[in-house]
């Protein structure tokens, strides 16, 4: 078993490889694809510390990603837990990667492990566009590149690939904002003063119910709209004594926009990136300190005499 950030990457490119040399429309092209996402993945986790792929379930895994050879065999985590760490620990490795990160591994585990054949009859247009968006973020965080993990030829259809998908997701954002400017200058005087009145009401009782929901300026219309994300990161949790609550700043990568006024929605990060609003931002959370703390209560106060000290002060009651 090894863990190396070294030779996981290597293995990745071994799969990669193995890849190139079937047709691009083969399924075993997009089996051997899927390979690939995951060990580059776990490359990835290895390459800021190997105790990431440990399972936690047996303290001989997490000992051995430290060096310390146990008795049995070290096991390492799932597939599933991989994409979600690398959400949370890999710079623009967004939560729509993990999800089709994780689509093709279930393909791949239908494949190897039940007489359906997953791979076939796919359109590579698919999946192989966001495959290599995620393969890109993981090489850069790994400082590497497509032409040391490809080889020049395929880096080259990579990189075109990426381009395509990145000036059509342009020319989407912009058809989309054009649409909705569009249909609220179509509107009545009246109508756009109305719906400038409500803009910031709307949005004000939208963000209110989730705590990673703000405000910003619809690209189309320029009223209020509200935007929310997904939690790339937390800072360490801050006790206010004054009100005794626990607070620290969730950082979010936006990825959902939407206009009350000229009904514009934008979904993912490229998306909003493309509109200018895909820049992290950061809300504050506040927990209770008894769930923070996981405190029991009942294990620290006498609940009988606090209810009868209660009772006597609403009431005056009293049981003697």
């Amino acid at each position: 078993m090894d863990w190396s950030p070294e030779s996981l990457y290597n293995k990745a490119k071994v799969f990669a490889g193995r890849a190139q040399d079937e047709s691009v429309e083969s399924a075993l092209f997009a089996f051997w694809m899927s390979l690939t996402l995951e060990m580059l993945a776990r490359a990835a986790l290895a390459h800021i510390h190997p105790a990431l792929l440990a399972d936690p379930r047996e303290q001989d895994n997490i000992q051995y990603a430290f060096g310390i050879i146990p008795k049995g065999m070290p096991r390492s985590i799932q597939a599933k837990t991989v994409f979600a760490r690398c959400s949370v620990f890999v710079p623009g490795f967004t939560d729509d990667m993990a999800r089709h990160c994780l689509i093709m591994a279930d393909r791949r585990n239908s494949e190897l492990h039940s007489g359906a054949a997953a791979f076939e009859g796919i359109d590579n247009s698919k999946w192989l566009p966001s495959t290599y968006e995620v393969l890109g973020v993981l090489l850069a965080h790994a400082h590497r590149d497509f032409d040391d993990f490809l080889g020049k030829d395929h880096a080259g259809i990579a990189g075109k690939m990426l381009e395509d998908r990145r000036e059509t997701i342009k020319k989407e954002v912009q058809e989309k904002i054009a649409a909705a400017n569009k249909y609220f200058t179509s509107l009545s005087p009246e109508s756009r003063a109305e719906l400038s009145e409500k803009a910031s009401p709307a949005v004000a009782v939208w963000v209110r119910a989730n705590a990673l929901r703000r405000a910003c300026t619809c690209p189309a219309c320029r009223l209020p709209a509200g935007m929310s994300g997904e939690t790339v990161g937390r800072s360490p949790a801050r006790i206010n004594e004054g009100d005794v609550t626990i607070r620290r700043e969730v950082r979010v990568l936006p990825n959902v926009l939407m206009c009350p006024s000229c009904r514009l929605e934008l979904r993912g990060y490229q998306e909003m990136n493309e509109a200018g609003l895909g820049t992290i931002y950061a809300t504050v959370e506040e927990e209770d300190p008894i769930a923070f703390f996981g405190i029991i209560p009942e294990e620290h106060v006498d609940i009988d005499s606090l209810l009868r000290s209660y009772a006597e002060d609403q009431y005056g009651y009293n049981n003697e």
